[in-house]
């Protein structure tokens, strides 16, 4: 469905906020349209937001020597089939470990399917396969965001939902990854919405991928992708807004620069539009009730560990850990001896905190030696909305305001986590409205 679509002019002044996944793809394919005046504008000196693939050893040796300091998997989609094509990415993929369950408390580690449960191999199937039906509802390509109004009636823990549908055994097999993939230790807080709009991921993947869970990462690195991508666009990189003001046009405005646009795309945090932009009452009612959290990603070196692991730490309701422990931990390239831990933070983690439960997490695993690479890497994580929100039409509310002053809004508040989603909302907005 089209709303209030414009005819392509291609004067048109197309200002995008962010050179993330979001931005780069409503470029491409505000580009692809026919609109051929657009700048995209962001604070960092480099592009791919959350995708940041770091080069750890030269490029010659036989490792890969990447890691990645942001997102982690490369999940399906056909926007990525095109740009991949597009940009001459590698169609040979870097596949990553398996992912196994740690239980700190018994230093088991098994398949999550394979976890300790008191249901049986039977029941064990009959909730596998109800689950998975249930997430073909949530799989649909044009079905972006959480326009879908029934996510508005999903506001109840996920626990709670889990245990109404009789599957509290995929709880205890899947949250484990859920909550190290994007809610930390927010499980009893998330809105169900948010749970099964991320595992509704896995069924884009055939059964033996999600059987297995070893995914895969573009062989040059996730970054690459954007980098390559990025290059054909007129970008304004170090780029640090002050100021946006809209009126017959809109004025965005930095220390040393000043653009003047016909429509404007933000697909930064919305905190930073609220810090700077002539905001509306109804945006500024919307805005400031998203809620994030933080996220870090910690590299190490470290020696004694098994080689070729990715292991999330079991971490349910049942068995609560730390805040700030980490939830996951795997080794970027096959006995390359680096590995990627991943914890959360709140208002009172420190990194002291952080670094010792990262030694005590590796004591556990069996490893000696631990040597950081660099500093954590911190990201604002999980914007989402309360479940009082979710239930009052909050997504509802968003989808009015898109529009209006000719300004959209295309990132993880509209999304959900996730580079597909984040790529699909905003092709789905650049379809709808331009």
């Amino acid at each position: 469905m089209r709303i209030n679509r414009l005819i392509c002019e291609p004067s048109i002044r197309i200002g995008i906020v962010g050179a993330g996944c979001a931005g780069l793809t409503a470029a491409e394919e505000l580009r692809d349209l026919g609109y051929k005046n657009i700048t995209i504008i962001d604070a960092k000196n480099r592009v791919g937001g959350k995708t940041y693939s770091i080069r750890y050893a030269d490029a010659s040796l036989q490792a890969r020597g990447i890691y990645e300091g942001g997102t982690v998997w490369i999940l399906p989609s056909p926007l990525y089939k095109k740009y991949r094509k597009r940009y001459g990415i590698s169609p040979s993929v870097h596949v990553m470990p398996r992912v196994q369950v740690f239980d700190l408390a018994t230093s088991k580690v098994t398949s999550p399917f394979l976890v300790e449960s008191k249901y049986s191999l039977f029941s064990r199937l009959w909730q596998l396969r109800t689950f998975f039906q249930e997430l073909d509802k949530y799989t649909r390509y044009s079905d972006p965001g959480y326009i879908n109004p029934v996510y508005r009636g999903m506001n109840e823990s996920s626990p709670q939902w889990f245990n109404k549908q009789g599957l509290d055994f995929i709880r205890d097999a899947l949250m484990p990854i859920a909550n190290a993939a994007q809610f930390g230790y927010l499980e009893q807080e998330a809105s169900t919405a948010y749970v099964i709009r991320l595992l509704a991921l896995l069924n884009r993947c055939n059964f033996l991928k999600k059987l297995v869970l070893n995914m895969p990462q573009l062989q040059e690195g996730n970054q690459e992708l954007w980098n390559r991508l990025a290059a054909t666009h007129h970008l304004c990189l170090g780029q640090t807004i002050e100021r946006v003001s809209r009126g017959q046009t809109i004025v965005v405005e930095t220390a040393s620069n000043q653009w003047e646009f016909e429509r404007l795309i933000w697909t930064a945090p919305v905190d930073e539009f609220l810090g700077v932009a002539d905001v509306s009452p109804e945006e500024a009612d919307i805005f400031s009730r998203v809620r994030t959290i933080k996220r870090a990603v910690i590299t190490c070196k470290v020696e004694g560990l098994p080689t070729n692991i990715f292991y999330v730490i079991r971490n349910t309701l049942n068995q609560p850990l730390p805040t700030s422990y980490p939830l996951a931990i795997y080794e970027v390239d096959p006995g390359s001896k680096i590995y990627n831990f991943y914890p959360f933070m709140d208002e009172t983690t420190t990194f002291e905190e952080l670094e010792s439960n990262i030694a005590d997490c590796v004591k556990k695993l069996g490893g000696t030696q631990l040597t950081p690479l660099g500093q954590p890497l911190i990201w604002k994580w999980f914007s989402h909305f309360s479940a009082e929100d979710l239930k009052d039409g909050i997504y509802q509310r968003l989808e009015i305001l898109q529009g209006n002053q000719n300004t959209y809004f295309a990132n993880e508040m509209t999304a959900g986590v996730s580079v597909p989603y984040g790529m699909e909302y905003a092709a789905y907005l650049v379809e709808r409205f331009f």
